[in-house]
């Protein structure tokens, strides 16, 4: 018979039971086949030969002979047989097909599987065992390109399950440019990005403090909202190390607990630790809780290791919780917190610092209402905190701040005053000789701010613009009260910056507030573009003194005396469509020089292409400065990226961080490897050598933590494989971490 009236007959035999019922979405289309020459027994089996093509909803069937029994679903085909069924698809000399359950067998088939992980390879005999499930025999697995198979999974089973998102493989090797990295009786990874159980991927790397050191992670997925990863550690210098890291993620809390621990260090003859706790918890809207707590064995615990725990400043490893509620009474909204904070200060015998003071406890009260009276906002805060310290002076300070604002805001201008009294009071122990046990204040505050706003339509570069010029006008009065009895538990001369420009207070910290009788002017420059981002600004501002400062830190500080403050600038924004810039001075009229200015620019066209540039400069003698920056990441080569970073003080004439290295990216893996050099502590530098071999989507070797160091050292690094999710350690990983597992 003709192929046309076939194929036609066929289709609408298939289609015959709808004609009497409605179909329902998970019952199978009609079956459709396409030849040169078709026979037909019975209506129920046919032979299609010549390019024959059998076609039911997503599964299509091509060969040069193709053979279909109808009451068993059953398909079979013989010459160059082609499959597609959905986004897979395979091929080989011989199929075995069951429609009706996806099961069969396939000879010799090669394979392309278009997933979110495109992947393709071949194998002796293959099995259906499933909608969405293959076994392969003797196969080869890569998500190299056909044309340039650089690596390859090889085993004796590849078990594919895309309904489970897992695979299986049983007695793998991979193999890059035919050499075997890694062999294992077993190895299973996930799928479409699932997290499975596991060892991972060894990592290593050396270190001038550490050796060679290589650690071989065990990923363990606890539970859909907790993973933990369990990591020892071989260092040639110091010996094992075990390193435990658990994150959690549940509807009312979250956290990361990580510990670390070295039961002998081989140098110093003694057992080292660490210890960090993050947790975030809400007991019931409005009622939260934090805990943030660090600890280490010793003061060169981060000199000598690699650690996880987080140093809140240099020096200082932080021990805080709190709880907090926030509430609403009468219009008014109002929060409470009690806190503990604590610190373990490590200390460097050749640049000691000053261990902060704890605070045990620290009880806060802020309350805020708007429009009261139709007019006023008020806000009120209160504080009690109990420092304590080893050696110095200590005790427990109050103080209650309350205020009003009455603002008035209008398109193109804005006027707010602003007034506020402070009360602080002391209860002090081991006291200094002459200091007061109890001393207090009581201080009251005005003051008011001011600004206009102006519009016009501009044009720079060919681009539409808006421009935007911004005077300001901020006066603040702060009458004299002697506050040289009070200690300073907390409290430094606040950064003079542009935000410091319009507060009522100099000091940042509860034991200080400044006299005043000042004013601020300030004027700002902005050009828009169309959807109101920023192409431009520049602002200059300058404090104007009326009186001398009567109050400093101490009673034998330096003192103001001069009716003018340094003057502030800065410029920022896009100078073309790929330079970005910013510069900052503070510019000291008396002595016509600057004290400190930043200059800093960035150059980024495009993904994997980055240059920065930047010079700090400080002349004040307690913190002098002069650094330059440079770091960038760039390809110098098809698939080949250089990245570097050159940090060097040169008032110090050293170098503070020093990175170089190259990234290789053949397009289905990326090799990176990078020297780095940092000054650890005072005359201390440590050298290190990370490199990374990552397939991508399948797993890595190398330095864990090479992606992570890159995107610190070099801002605005990028990864040139950016689809790929397996990037770095799992801590820094999204909560699916693509890993393969053995």
């Amino acid at each position: 018979m003709g192929y046309r009236f076939a194929t036609l007959a066929l289709a609408l035999l298939a289609a015959a039971p709808a004609l009497a019922q409605t179909k329902s979405a998970d019952e199978p289309g009609p079956m459709t086949i396409d030849a040169e020459h078709i026979e037909g027994v019975s209506e129920i089996e046919f032979t299609a030969r010549g390019n024959a093509e059998i076609k039911r909803d997503e599964l299509s069937i091509f060969g040069d002979v193709l053979r279909y029994n109808a009451e068993f679903g059953r398909i079979e085909g013989d010459g160059g047989v082609r499959m597609q069924q959905g986004v897979d698809r395979l091929f080989g000399p011989h199929l075995l097909y069951n429609s009706l359950d996806d099961t069969g067998a396939f000879e010799q088939p090669g394979f392309l599987m278009q997933r979110a992980l495109p992947a393709h390879g071949g194998a002796e005999h293959m099995e259906f065992l499933g909608k969405d499930k293959y076994r392969f025999r003797n196969a080869t697995f890569t998500t190299c390109s056909p044309a340039k198979e650089d690596w390859r999974l090889e085993a004796a089973e590849i078990e594919l399950d895309y309904e489970a998102e897992e695979g299986k493989a049983k007695s793998p090797r991979l193999r890059f440019f035919d050499h075997t990295l890694i062999a294992a009786p077993f190895a299973s990874f996930p799928l479409e990005n699932r997290r499975r159980s596991g060892i991972l991927a060894p990592y290593y790397s050396h270190t001038s403090t550490r050796g060679l050191e290589v650690g071989v992670p065990y990923y363990w997925d606890i539970a859909p909202e907790s993973d933990a990863t369990i990591t020892p550690v071989t260092m040639q210098k110091r010996g094992f190390q075990l390193k435990n890291q658990l994150r959690y993620l549940e509807r009312s809390y979250t956290g990361e607990l990580n510990l670390e621990y070295m039961p002998e260090d081989s140098i110093l003859k003694d057992k080292r630790y660490g210890a960090s706790l993050q947790h975030a918890q809400t007991f019931r809207p409005g009622f939260t809780g934090n805990v943030d707590y660090n600890r280490v064995s010793d003061n060169r615990y981060f000199v000598d290791l690699a650690s996880q725990v987080r140093q809140v400043s240099v020096g200082n490893l932080q021990q805080d919780a709190y709880v907090t509620y926030t509430g609403s009474l009468a219009e008014s909204g109002y929060t409470l917190q009690a806190r503990v904070q604590r610190f373990q200060t490590l200390q460097d015998p050749l640049a000691p610092i000053v261990p902060p003071y704890h605070r045990v406890p620290q009880l806060n009260f802020s309350a805020s209402r708007n429009d009261v009276g139709g007019l006023l906002d008020g806000a009120l805060g209160a504080e009690y905190v109990s420092f304590r310290h080893e050696s110095l002076v200590q005790g427990s300070r109050s103080s209650v701040s309350p205020s009003f604002a009455a603002p008035i805001i209008s398109p193109g201008w804005f006027f707010t005053p602003k007034a506020g009294l402070r009360y602080v009071g002391y209860h002090l122990e081991r006291l200094d000789p002459g200091q007061e046990a109890g001393p207090h204040a009581t201080i009251p505050w005005f003051s008011a701010d001011s600004g206009l706003v102006f519009e016009r339509d501009s044009r720079w570069f060919g681009e539409n613009l808006t421009q935007t010029l911004e005077p300001r006008l901020f006066y603040v009065r702060v009458p004299f009260r002697s506050q040289d009895q009070m200690p300073l538990f907390d409290t430094a001369l606040a950064d003079f910056n542009y935000a410091q420009l319009f507060s009522e207070n100099r000091f940042a910290g509860g034991d200080r507030f400044g006299d005043a009788n000042q004013a601020t002017l300030a004027l700002t420059t902005r050009f828009l573009q169309s959807g109101g981002q920023e192409a431009f600004r520049a602002t200059v501002g300058q404090r104007y003194y009326f009186e001398d400062e009567r109050v400093g830190l101490t009673p034998i500080s330096d003192l103001r005396n001069y009716h003018t403050s340094d003057v502030l600038a800065s410029v920022g924004g896009r100078l073309f469509r790929y330079w970005t810039f910013d510069a900052t001075t503070q510019y000291n009229p008396r002595d016509q020089r600057s004290q400190r200015y930043t200059v800093a620019t960035r150059y980024a066209p495009e993904l994997a292409k980055v240059v920065n540039l930047s010079y700090r400069f400080n002349r004040d003698p307690a913190t002098p400065l002069k650094q330059v920056d440079v770091s960038g990441q760039w390809p110098v080569a098809a698939g080949w990226y250089a990245v570097g970073r050159y940090n060097y003080s040169i008032l110090d004439q050293r170098l503070l961080e020093g990175l170089a290295g190259f990234e290789y990216n053949a397009g289905c893996w990326v090799f990176r490897a990078v020297v780095q050099r940092i000054q650890a502590a005072a005359q201390v530098s440590s050298t290190g050598f990370y490199f990374q071999l990552e397939f991508n989507g399948v797993g890595q070797i190398g330095t864990q933590e090479a992606v992570t160091l890159l995107r610190r050292s070099v801002p605005g690094y990028s990864v040139t494989n950016p689809r790929d999710q397996a990037l770095g350690s799992p801590a820094s990983r999204p909560r699916l971490p693509f890993e393969q597992v053995y």
